[in-house]
């Protein structure tokens, strides 16, 4: 009987002895920052992958929306002179969406990006044309995308934000479109938006 019970109580300490001695593995903070870098690249390429491509969609200008504060004057008594009115700032009248049917002439545009990388467009014009109309288009384009476009006739300024390897901004302000009979080339490089 007391060989029994040595033999019981020298397993249950070989067993608690193993139980004590074994601990969880843990990973150093290297490791840690790696894996969490490793999903962030993972959940950023799930995000592109899954954005339509830019010639799906018809060209649109969605404008954010802009919120003003107007100045607080205070009341004051009657024997005071009343203060003389200050204008406050004044909206660009061709910063405008551009609507379904103009009245002015139009002219096809086709824009062409040779950039190699993704272009965000704004185009807009100058000056209102003789029916009054002053509009502002937006175009997105994939890298190597053409795209045309019914804009209204008239001189036009263009500004590119291009996202690629090493991002840029390509510009001008002297687009002069006036023939509704002719289609327009533009060509945005990583520098540049210019006729071909």
């Amino acid at each position: 009987m007391k060989k029994k019970f040595l033999t019981i109580i020298s397993i249950l300490i070989v067993i608690i002895l193993a139980a004590c001695g074994s601990a969880e593995p843990t990973m150093s903070p290297e490791d840690l920052a790696s894996t969490a870098m490793a999903d962030a690249w993972i959940a950023i390429t799930q995000t592109q992958a899954a954005l339509p491509t830019a010639t799906s969609l018809p060209p649109t200008f969605t404008p954010e929306p802009t919120f003003t504060l107007q100045p607080v004057l205070p009341t004051l008594p009657p024997t005071v002179a009343p203060l003389a009115t200050v204008a406050g700032p004044t909206a660009d009248a061709c910063n405008q969406i551009p609507v379904e049917k103009p009245l002015g002439t139009l002219t096809t545009v086709e824009i062409r990006n040779q950039s190699q990388g993704q272009v965000n467009l704004s185009f807009g014009m100058n000056k209102p044309n003789d029916k009054g109309e002053c509009f502002t288009y937006s175009f997105s384009l994939g890298k190597g995308d053409a795209l045309s476009a019914k804009v209204l006739t008239g001189w036009y300024w263009a500004w590119a934000w291009i996202n690629a390897a090493e991002p840029s901004n390509a510009s001008n302000d002297s687009l002069l479109l006036t023939d509704p009979n002719v289609t327009y080339h533009i060509v945005i490089t990583k520098e540049t938006v210019n006729f071909k």
